[in-house]
Formats: C-alpha cells, sequence, structure tokens
C-alpha cells in the first residue's frame, strides 16, 4: 500500500517537473532564471512531499521507534525485577544455608551433650555394679568366713575333747564335754593366741 502510494506520488512529482520545464521553455537558462511557476511548483511539491512522508513513513517510522522504546523499557524493567528476584533468591539460600549451619552446629553440640550424658550413665552404673559386687564379694568372703571358723571352732573343740580324753584317761559324758569345749573355747577367744597346751 505505502509503496503503491510512493510511486504514485513519484509519478505526480515527475509530472510537474516535466509541467515547470516545459513553461520554462529556454532550455539551461530557465534554471538559472528565477520563475514564479517553478518556485510555487518546487514549494507544493516540498509540502507534498513532506506531508507525505509524515503520513506514510515519519508515523510508522515513529511507531515502530516507540515500540523499540516500549520494548527496550518492559526488557529493561523485566531484567530489574530479575535482578530483584535473583537478589532475593540469593538472599534467602544465604538464609536457608545459615540456618542448616546453625542446626547442624546444634545438632552437633546436642549429639555431644548426649555423648557424655549417656557415658556419664554407663561410668555410673558401671560403680554401682561395682560396688554392688564388692558387697556380694564381701558378704561372700564373710559368709565364707564364718563357715570357716564355725569349722575350726568345731574341728578345735572335737580336738580338744580328743586330747583332754587321753589325758584324763576317761570317757567324758556329753555335758561334760561340751562344758569342757565352751570353758576351752572361751579361753581361746580371750587369749586371742593359740589354744592353751594342755598339762602333761
Amino acid at each position: 500500500m505505502v509503496r503503491r502510494q510512493a510511486t504514485l506520488f513519484a509519478a505526480l512529482a515527475g509530472a510537474i517537473a516535466q509541467a515547470a520545464a516545459s513553461e520554462g521553455g529556454g532550455g539551461g537558462q530557465a534554471l538559472i532564471t528565477p520563475q514564479f511557476g517553478l518556485i510555487f511548483w518546487t514549494l507544493v511539491t516540498f509540502v507534498a512531499l513532506v506531508l507525505f512522508l509524515r503520513w506514510f513513513a515519519w508515523k510508522p517510522l515513529l511507531g515502530a521507534i516507540e515500540a523499540r522504546e516500549r520494548a527496550i523499557q518492559e526488557s529493561q524493567d523485566q531484567a530489574r525485577r530479575d535482578r530483584e528476584e535473583a537478589a532475593r533468591l540469593a538472599a534467602e539460600q544465604r538464609s536457608m544455608l545459615e540456618d542448616a549451619r546453625r542446626e547442624r552446629l546444634e545438632a552437633l553440640d546436642q549429639g555431644r551433650k548426649d555423648a557424655e550424658r549417656l557415658k556419664a550413665e554407663i561410668l555410673g552404673e558401671a560403680k554401682l555394679q561395682r560396688e554392688r559386687t564388692l558387697r556380694q564379694a564381701e558378704a561372700q568372703v564373710e559368709t565364707l568366713l564364718r563357715q570357716a571358723k564355725a569349722e575350726l571352732r568345731a574341728q578345735t573343740a572335737d580336738l580338744a575333747v580328743q586330747v583332754a580324753s587321753k589325758l584324763i584317761g576317761r570317757n567324758l559324758e556329753g555335758a561334760t564335754q561340751q562344758e569342757l569345749v565352751e570353758e576351752y573355747l572361751a579361753d581361746l577367744e580371750r587369749s586371742g593366741g593359740p589354744p592353751p597346751k594342755p598339762p602333761s
């Protein structure tokens, strides 16, 4: 459409130029001498060209330039928004990394505290178990000592009765034997030493 109008305008300008040239009729001399018709048609052609360019060339060019400016402005705005979004996401990522680092340190600290508490519990339990074992061992030793003392006492009593029987040369009655044993053991406990030797 614009090309067709431009072709028509060029044909019109050519016709005007030919008309102006035919009016002058003087050949090259007409271009030097100012003529009213030539000036008039030159001005008309110039004004028509300006109007044509304004309607059919400048307006689309200006529209294209404005559209390009709008596109560039929108691109700049979009780039600015993208930069702001990227900065916001980077800040969020840094915050998340800091939170993760803090949580990891807290978890490590909690794990260390739990390990120390568990260690203290295990050591305390081991100490209690050792004390129980020691008490049980002491009780068993005490029981064994009592049993050994009782056995030693019984053996000492039998031995004392046998020695006394041989010395006296007679069998003692049960009550007499018991009295002698008790007396002998009492002497033994009082002295805290070996049994007294029987008289020879």
